[in-house]
């Protein structure tokens, strides 16, 4: 892997999901790009609104115009990050994207191995739940794998894949684990729900344990009875500093674990980084 891209809007850049982010980028030994987006073309926030965030970014600004506050803050956030990826070692790169947020981000991740964003993210004028509108699109859209960051990151234990007999769920382990070979000597643990309806076989569970004991040294299998959603939501909650790996995201449907979309609530409350891929 050599291109990962960090998600934020100009106006507001939490820095401590470059902590993760530059830990990625070592790990991997690749550049970090960061894609700053600016919707001019669709800017709906207020100067009065657009100062707030900038504010709980950590930048006053004393104005309330839109143009003069928002290359403020980019001047601000993007020094902010290339001093953040000097610190950590790190190769930082701006793209300044100024058309549509989604379409901007779909386009940058056609040409990306991997894409990091805050779940917080938004354009919208409304308080948004997390994950936002925009995350949940650039979910469904993205033309590379996803990386939900962490609110900090301390460090990294386990890697948590989840898993219920589907193509796709497969997919994404692979994928990672492609993505991230440096991380094979990390404790893994595979989850998996059943459901009566939907369970993966035995010679399935078989060929995936045979495949993840060619790149794993330690392997853990966790299956559960019961309700996918609640069962998940248990799992992982109670885990610390580990690494997630979800299945296809849709903006209709969960292609493989969640049916419709169980990963939004698992989002909304787990801090860990979630990994999300599709095909």
């Amino acid at each position: 892997m050599k291109k990962i891209l960090y998600v934020t809007d100009v106006v507001k850049l939490d820095p401590a999901t470059l902590d993760f982010a530059c830990y990625l980028c070592n790990l991997s030994h690749s550049k970090l790009t960061g894609i700053f987006l600016e919707n001019l073309r669709g800017e709906a926030r207020s100067g009065k609104m657009l100062k707030e965030t900038a504010l709980e970014g950590g930048i006053n600004v004393q104005t309330e115009n839109v143009e003069e506050l928002k290359e403020q803050c980019l001047a601000d956030n993007i020094q902010l990050f290339k001093d953040s990826c000097e610190k950590r070692g790190v190769t930082g790169i701006v793209h300044r994207d100024l058309g549509i947020p989604l379409e901007d981000v779909v386009m940058e991740s056609r040409y990306a191995d991997l894409l990091l964003i805050d779940a917080a993210t938004s354009f919208s004028v409304a308080k948004e739940n997390v994950p936002t509108r925009f995350v949940t699109d650039v979910l469904a859209d993205a033309e590379c794998p996803v990386v939900i960051l962490p609110e900090s990151f301390e460090g990294l234990n386990k890697i948590v894949f989840t898993y219920d007999g589907r193509g796709s769920s497969v997919f994404a382990i692979k994928q990672f684990t492609q993505l991230f070979p440096e991380l094979k000597e990390h404790p893994v643990v595979v989850i998996t729900v059943m459901e009566d309806k939907n369970k993966p076989s035995p010679e399935e569970r078989y060929k995936l344990k045979e495949w993840l004991h060619d790149h794993y040294s330690d392997v853990d299998f966790i299956v559960m009875d019961g309700n996918v959603k609640t069962g998940l939501l248990d799992s992982l909650l109670l885990r610390d500093k580990d690494f997630i790996v979800m299945g296809a995201y849709g903006r209709n449907a969960f292609s493989t674990l969640f049916t419709p979309s169980h990963a939004a609530p698992i989002l909304k409350l787990i801090a860990q980084p979630v990994f999300i891929a599709h095909q």
